[in-house]
């Protein structure tokens, strides 16, 4: 019995944190417009790259942000989407690259906590 009650208590000292956590964002809008953005610039200078969990991080923190910084945030990742599609020369590819390096060079996943390396 006694070992119940431990074990719930410890289980309730876990959860009901987490919980909180979970209602709220957990980035501020410009760490998230500046998440997508290096995410988006990572997608379109590295198409090998393992985007996948940091993708599926953003979409879960969307919907978790105002819809204001949602718009805002997908806007500039079709921005980047189209410039990366309209310029393909080499010198196009140099420039998004040096873009991405601005981008990433402070964007950092809340939840991960790993920041990306400016390449």
């Amino acid at each position: 019995m006694r070992f119940a009650l431990i074990a719930t208590g410890a289980a309730a000292l876990v959860a009901v944190p987490m919980a909180l956590s979970m209602t709220g964002p957990q980035m501020s809008a410009d760490q998230f417009v500046s998440a997508v953005r290096c995410t988006a610039y990572d997608v379109v200078t590295q198409p090998k790259a393992e985007t996948g969990a940091a993708r599926m991080q953003l979409n879960s923190e969307a919907l978790r942000q105002p819809a204001a910084t949602v718009e805002q945030a997908r806007a500039e990742a079709s921005q980047i989407a189209r410039q990366a599609v309209i310029g393909e020369s080499a010198g196009d590819g140099a420039m998004l690259r040096q873009e991405r390096a601005a981008a990433c060079a402070g964007a950092q996943l809340a939840t991960f906590g790993a920041s990306d390396d400016a390449a």
